[in-house]
């Protein structure tokens, strides 16, 4: 009944009454492009783009999230973006933090059953970003510690591990195999994340 007032209403008013029957339908309402500092290996080149402390080999692409894919900003769409690079991390982050609500991370064990590292995959191309949602390390605490390790081979696989043992070099393979057999690489590099920010502490070999 409802729907067949919205959709005869329509044809009058259908701006208005896009967004009532987006509110009576409990549908969500995008209002614009997300924004997303988007893990990406520098070899992509992208223009407009930040570093990565200690690293060289990966940056922060400054993107959008448009039709739910990646574009990263040209410097020509930058000239109409009347906003710093403040208030884009600001929003960003918000996209990081609304993608790591979504994921599901897989705890992987020992033959004691001491949790070793986690796993966070998933097909949404945003997967990546998530590492820079405020509160990532919070999320990973209570299994894997304060001080947090990430690897992330791919758009879609992020893996953490505890700084405090050596996790990470043991599983260099599959993340050197995982990033080389990827068609959306993205680093080889560990990083540490430190007060919500990364830092590279090298390439696996």
């Amino acid at each position: 009944m409802i729907i067949d007032m919205l959709t005869r209403a329509f044809a009058k008013t259908p701006s208005a009454l896009c967004v009532w029957a987006v509110l009576l339908l409990g549908l969500p309402a995008v209002w614009g492009d997300q924004w997303i500092l988007a893990v990406e290996p520098s070899f992509m080149d992208h223009k407009m783009r930040r570093p990565i402390e200690g690293s060289q080999r990966t940056t922060l692409a400054i993107a959008r999230v448009v039709n739910g894919e990646i574009e990263p900003l040209t410097r020509e769409q930058k000239k109409s973006v009347h906003m710093t690079f403040d208030q884009i991390r600001a929003e960003a982050l918000k996209t990081a933090s609304a993608t790591l609500s979504q994921m599901k991370p897989e705890f992987l064990r020992d033959k004691n059953g001491v949790i070793r590292h986690a796993a966070i995959e998933s097909p949404d191309p945003l997967t990546a970003s998530c590492v820079l949602a405020p509160e990532f390390g919070e999320k990973f605490r209570d299994t894997l510690g304060p001080d947090l390790l990430v690897a992330i081979p791919t758009r879609n696989q992020v893996l953490v591990f505890s700084r405090q043992d050596d996790t990470h070099l043991r599983l260099a393979e599959t993340i050197i195999g995982n990033y080389l057999n990827s068609n959306q690489p993205v680093s080889r590099e560990i990083f540490a994340l430190e007060g919500g920010r990364l830092r590279s502490l090298g390439a696996l070999q």
